[in-house]
């Protein structure tokens, strides 16, 4: 099965069930760097939103995905807010980590 791309190069869906598989790794990745308080977090989600924006742009079926717009909007809640806790950090990672599975999921199937 193939995904459109606003590009005009459809993709194969397996490429996006994969891109949400690193996904994971990548969300994952903020809590260690939170729980050591290294200064290069704010840099790494910053990178991240870029991405995630990109790829927003691109592919044509998560344009308007709510889930999508969730887990953007649950890095910019931790970009805008660097004194989180570590478990406020916790909670919203694996809350992004949920969200990636089931787009994962979802794009897997099309």
């Amino acid at each position: 099965m193939m995904v459109e791309t606003t590009a005009g190069m459809p993709i194969e869906a397996e490429v996006l069930h994969n891109y949400f598989r690193n996904l994971v790794n990548h969300f994952f990745k903020i809590l260690p760097i939170r729980e050591q308080n290294e200064e290069s977090l704010t840099t790494y989600m910053q990178s991240l939103q870029a991405e995630l924006l990109g790829c927003k742009g691109l592919v044509s079926a998560i344009q308007n995905d709510a889930s999508y717009l969730t887990l953007l909007s649950i890095l910019q809640y931790l970009i805008d807010n660097p004194e989180c806790t570590v478990r406020e950090v916790k909670r919203e990672v694996f809350r992004a980590i949920s969200i990636c599975n089931k787009l994962k999921a979802q794009y897997a199937s099309k």
